[in-house]
Parts: structure tokens; C-alpha cells; sequence
């Protein structure tokens, strides 16, 4: 097995070639619309869990709509604690495009960056879907505030 001492990503390749004149044709171009300079979007969504309620485990929490064309890179999740151990899996629908309870550690209030699973973040959504979480482990307890913001990168 060889070690490389330098590799490329596919866009980084592309511009390359651009820059030094090894563009074979349109296939070695940059697609600018949706890889290269293009624009980070955030759909942001909060829930506060009302007087004498709680969300139950295995709730689904729909928390706003992903557009057709997105592309998926991750969420900010933020919560001022419900006091129990839940966990939540970020679903596109009923597909879950994060790691199983990724979202973790809701005993106090907590703030964190979630990835987006590559089978979600290498191509685009087909269709407007819905952003859910869906809770497992413990329910989250009234007054409960939840804030997730869904970044993703999208074509003009």
C-alpha cells in the first residue's frame, strides 16, 4: 500500500484543473450552482413543551420543511432541559438522516452541532419533506424549550 502525501476532493480536482489548463471538457467544470460559492441556508424551528405535558418517547417533534433541491450538512440543537435522559434521531419524514440519537443528554440544558449522515448530505432532497426529531429513552418534561436549526446549501 502506498502512503499519499497529497489527495484532492473531487471540487478541489476540478478547480485544479481549471487553473492549470488540464480541463478535458465540461465534465472537469465546476458545478458552481450547487457545490462551488453557493449559498448555506437555515431553516430554524423552537417548541416549548406546554403546562402539564409532557413529549412522550417516541413522539415525533416536526420541527419546519426541508425545500426540494436541499442539501443536508447538519443542525444546531439547543434545549433548557427536561430532566430526563431522552435522545432524538433527526428524520427527513419517517428516514432518519442522523446518527441514532445523536442528539443527546437532554437531563440539563444543552446545546450542540449534530452532522448529517453522508447517505443525506451527498445528494438532494427530491421533494419539500419535513423535518422531524423523533425521541427516544425518556420523555421531555413541560417547559421544556427546544430550538433546532437545519442548515443545508441549496441552488438559486
Amino acid at each position: 500500500m502506498t502512503d499519499l502525501s497529497t489527495a484532492y476532493g473531487v471540487n478541489y480536482t476540478k478547480y485544479y484543473n481549471v487553473v492549470t489548463g488540464k480541463t478535458a471538457g465540461p465534465a472537469d467544470l465546476i458545478d458552481g450552482a450547487n457545490q462551488w460559492g453557493t449559498k448555506l441556508r437555515v431553516m430554524y424551528d423552537t417548541y416549548t413543551v406546554a403546562t402539564g405535558y409532557t413529549l412522550h418517547t417516541d413522539c415525533t417533534l416536526s420541527m419546519g420543511v426541508i425545500p426540494k433541491g436541499a442539501i443536508i450538512l447538519g443542525w444546531y440543537f439547543a434545549q433548557s432541559g427536561g430532566g430526563e435522559a431522552c435522545v432524538a434521531t433527526a428524520e427527513l419524514g419517517t428516514t432518519a438522516v442522523s446518527a441514532t440519537s445523536a442528539f443527546t443528554d437532554m437531563t440539563s440544558a444543552t446545546q450542540q452541532f449534530v452532522p448529517a449522515l453522508s447517505t443525506c448530505s451527498d445528494g438532494a432532497t427530491t421533494s419539500a419533506q419535513v423535518m422531524n426529531l423523533g425521541l427516544a429513552t425518556a420523555d421531555i418534561d413541560a417547559a421544556t424549550v427546544i430550538v433546532l436549526a437545519t442548515f443545508y446549501i441549496i441552488e438559486d
